[in-house]
């Protein structure tokens, strides 16, 4: 899964948006008292991850990374929604994967209605000669991804983005930003959704891949597997909205992102059965 770091991840309590942005950090600062006491800085209630949550479905993705067995991938996948809460609450733990994927979106359909150079000028950037579509699309992660943290969702967020970037260029075949397509749109919305899910579910849930000691083309196999489902899961559920009289083009696709993921989730929850 190139740069995702498997780990156990943090509670399904994570706001979409961050407490300190909604200026719910001043209490944080240190206050100095009146009787020559050392300032006390309040520390923040962080519950400690037991591990339990997620014991099921990890064990699930662990039989699936040594074994191959798509049926314990499937199982451990759907659990693995059902153990966060739902969809609805899966969907709020992908943190600032939900508005990056809106901002790709509206990146790429006003390159595709007004042009690279004008998209470019409007946000302040100088087109370099010969630059080739993923050195760009890299100049504009920051606009793109919009973090500014080190945790995992805006890490989760940044690695679809670059493994995007690649599929972008290679397998979507987009060369040309002038000459991109609706269903290279399409398609590059539903590389970074699936990507983006499938980043989070393994920091979540495989944090155990290297001590199960998988066989390294056995574990790349399942990795490209999983990504793969996902991602279909993903585009399943564009094409149910554009189905539905929603063109990708329409700038207010772009509102209806976090009903895409959530649709993902569903879709991903009800496929492992009634286990």
């Amino acid at each position: 899964m190139g740069t995702s770091t498997p780990n156990k991840g943090p509670n399904s309590n994570n706001p979409l948006v961050p407490t300190w942005l909604e200026g719910g950090g001043e209490d944080t600062q240190p206050q100095g008292g009146g009787d020559g006491d050392p300032d006390i800085v309040p520390q923040p209630q962080i519950k400690p991850e037991t591990g339990q949550r997620f014991r099921n479905p990890r064990s699930e993705m662990n039989r699936y990374f040594r074994t191959g067995d798509t049926g314990s991938m499937k199982s451990g996948v759907s659990r693995y929604v059902k153990n966060t809460g739902g969809k609805g609450s899966a969907t709020k733990r992908m943190g600032s994967s939900t508005k990056a994927a809106g901002n790709l979106l509206s990146f790429l359909t006003d390159v595709a209605q007004r042009g690279t150079e004008a998209v470019a000028k409007s946000l302040n950037l100088t087109l370099r000669p010969d630059e080739t579509v993923d050195e760009l699309l890299l100049r504009v992660s920051d606009q793109i991804c919009d973090v500014s943290t080190s945790n995992i969702p805006d890490a989760v967020a940044r690695s679809a983005y670059i493994e995007t970037i690649i599929e972008m260029t290679s397998t979507i075949g987009i060369t040309d930003l002038d000459a991109i397509t609706p269903e290279q749109i399409e398609a590059s919305l539903s590389c970074f959704i699936g990507k983006s899910v499938t980043e989070r579910i393994i920091n979540d849930i495989g944090n155990n891949i290297v001590a199960e000691k998988a066989d390294p083309v056995q574990l790349q196999k399942t990795l490209r597997e999983l990504s793969g489902y996902i991602e279909g899961c993903a585009s399943d559920a564009i094409s149910k909205l554009t189905s539905d009289g929603m063109d990708i083009m329409n700038t207010a696709l772009a509102d209806k992102i976090n009903e895409i993921y959530t649709s993902v989730f569903e879709i991903l929850e009800s496929v492992g059965g009634e286990e």
